[in-house]
């Protein structure tokens, strides 16, 4: 492994925990910054659920705020994180995240935990790390 191979692992590994802090922090306008201006996110319930897609910046501003914008509280826990391919300027890699959000419902508080396997590809684009897609893919939830 080259010292420029090992940067860029370092490079995607915050990417993703940057994302996942934005997500915590509601900031979804620099969220969206770390997809590709035509960045896919793909969503599905289970590996076998159907796949939807959202193609777009703006299409996911109104995704991301749609879903962490009401939350009262969103935490996630970032977990493994491995490259399955990688060639300088494109990656690919399988990340695990607990993703927690506290929605008011009837005037109590429910907790959703997600947890969720993202399956990455990952691209370097003028010397930075962006996401071109993301499968995530939710293994299991909890309501409390």
């Amino acid at each position: 492994m080259t010292l420029q191979e090992i940067q860029d692992r370092m490079e995607i590994r915050e990417l993703t925990d940057v994302f996942a802090n934005l997500a915590d922090t509601k900031e979804v306008e620099k969220q969206v910054e770390l997809f590709l201006p035509d960045g896919k996110l793909e969503f599905q319930i289970g590996f076998d659920g159907e796949i939807n897609e959202i193609i777009g910046r703006e299409a996911l501003l109104q995704a991301f705020g749609g879903t962490v914008g009401p939350a009262k509280n969103v935490y996630h826990l970032n977990g493994q994180q491995t490259l399955t391919s990688y060639n300088g300027d494109e990656a690919e890699g399988i990340a695990y995240c607990q993703a927690t959000l506290v929605n008011e419902v009837e005037g109590k508080d429910v907790t959703t935990t997600n947890y969720v396997r993202y399956t990455d590809h990952y691209a370097k684009v003028d010397g930075k790390w962006y996401i071109r897609q993301r499968r995530t893919t939710f293994l299991f939830m909890e309501t409390r």
